[in-house]
């Protein structure tokens, strides 16, 4: 018997005129998506949908409001970014609803057609915006039952939790009730916010510092009290200076009289003249887990100025003692003293010849041992470097550090410990000077 197979075509309907051309509606949002089917032969119709609805979201259009307070960070290099992101997962979360139109495939591609109606979109916004203003409304009542002197922090925490509410409308005119009128919200709490920050003035009887690079300053206390009296509990503080001279300040809050006390500062960088810079902390304030990164950029820029203090620094000084030995003897010509005493003076201490006017004691001990016969004629040897910085006034150990283990070879126990030492500088150069450096100029934290 023999059986007559028939070969059935399937004939994809002719491309839709959405796919060859993209509607144009001003009552409609439009999202148009495709995918390829030999790319991806499971996935391309969640691939195609993923484009129309990315493609339908960026048609809204968000510009920024000519009175937002988006205005003061514009120029910033992150803002666009940031802004764009922010907007878009603020438009997907307003979406409540949207139509397939249509779709359309052969055998390589797939096609479908979104809509959304800028109507609901614009219902569905305002009804999640009022939610927002009335639970910034209710945060900002809070605050008339607040006493300025007394709860400054929890006030500032308070209006930028409603600053927070309102976050995903920072580009817009958003009206609301703030102390009993109808006010443009995100622009008056913005405003307070910013004006109670620089109400705030810093008072100190340390009019300037002397300091000696590499060691801790003295400690600073500052009071920190409202321009109109009354001092400001639980406010937190930074220091710290224009660039990397200054380090190791703790971030702070004022203690229930309003004083913040610094300590274990240290002067890194080697200039004569610095400034310490103490300041509101404003990352420290903004604690609500919930805040995008826009509206922190936002939050970021109102810093009010600092209180500048001037910091003389004295450069360190430093007195090398070096014990450098091959075979438990001394070493006719050192290797690591001159390199060691070239790189402290390059990076600004002054080497001075008698211990009792150094700052610091730098102590160099290097030997060799001998590791006997490694092949044939050739001998071997092994070196231990140790390097240490002793306070002079505390007589205590701040740091240490070393270089072991690195093997020289030669025909003769000596050339093959000064061979341990040439290779040894390679360690000294890269690892162990870097690291000392460091030591001196933090005081070995």
């Amino acid at each position: 018997m023999s059986s007559c197979k028939s070969t059935i075509k399937t004939i994809a309907k002719p491309r839709p005129e959405w796919v060859q051309n993209r509607p144009v509606n001003n009552i409609y949002y439009v999202g148009i998506g495709t995918a390829s089917k030999t790319a991806d032969h499971i996935n391309y119709q969640q691939i195609a949908k993923k484009n129309a609805f990315d493609d339908m979201i960026s048609e809204i259009q968000v510009t920024v409001s000519s009175s937002s307070v988006l205005k003061s960070v514009q120029n910033n290099l992150e803002f666009k970014q940031q802004f764009n992101a922010t907007t878009k997962v603020t438009a997907i979360n307003t979406i409540e609803n949207y139509d397939v139109i249509d779709s359309w495939e052969n055998g390589d591609e797939f096609w479908i057609y979104f809509r959304l109606s800028k109507a609901e979109y614009e219902a569905a916004k305002r009804r999640k915006m009022q939610v927002q203003i009335n639970r910034a409304e209710d945060l900002l009542a809070r605050i008339n039952q607040l006493d300025t002197r007394n709860n400054f922090v929890e006030i500032v925490h308070l209006k930028i939790q409603a600053l927070t509410a309102l976050q995903n409308y920072l580009n817009e005119e958003v009206v609301g009730n703030f102390n009993g009128k109808d006010v443009k919200l995100v622009d008056e709490v913005f405003n307070s916010l910013q004006d109670q920050l620089f109400n705030v003035k810093f008072k100190t009887t340390v009019n300037s510092l002397n300091g000696i690079v590499g060691k801790p300053l003295p400690a600073i206390s500052v009071n920190a009290i409202l321009n109109n009296g009354g001092f400001i509990p639980n406010l937190p503080l930074k220091a710290g200076s224009d660039g990397s001279s200054l380090n190791g300040y703790d971030r702070i809050e004022t203690d229930n009289n309003g004083v913040a006390t610094f300590t274990k500062a240290h002067v890194q960088g080697v200039g004569s003249t610095q400034f310490l810079r103490i300041a509101i902390d404003v990352q420290k304030l903004i604690t609500v887990d919930s805040i995008n990164t826009l509206l922190k950029t936002v939050l970021y820029s109102m810093q009010p100025p600092p209180l500048s203090i001037k910091v003389i620094a004295e450069p360190l000084k430093v007195f090398i003692e070096s014990s450098e030995l091959n075979l438990s003897k001394p070493l006719n010509q050192t290797f690591f003293e001159p390199l060691i005493k070239k790189e402290i003076s390059q990076n600004g201490c002054v080497l001075v010849a008698n211990k009792n006017d150094a700052d610091y004691i730098v102590k160099i001990f290097s030997n060799t041992q001998s590791q006997g016969v490694m092949w044939g004629n050739m001998l071997g040897a092994s070196i231990t470097v140790t390097v240490s910085i002793t306070d002079t006034k505390t007589t205590i150990e701040i740091y240490k550090d070393g270089i072991q283990n690195i093997k020289g070879f030669q025909t003769t126990a000596e050339n093959a410990g000064l061979d341990a030492y040439k290779k040894s500088l390679h360690d000294l150069n890269s690892k162990l000077l870097p690291s000392l450096v460091n030591g001196l100029f933090t005081g070995g934290n």
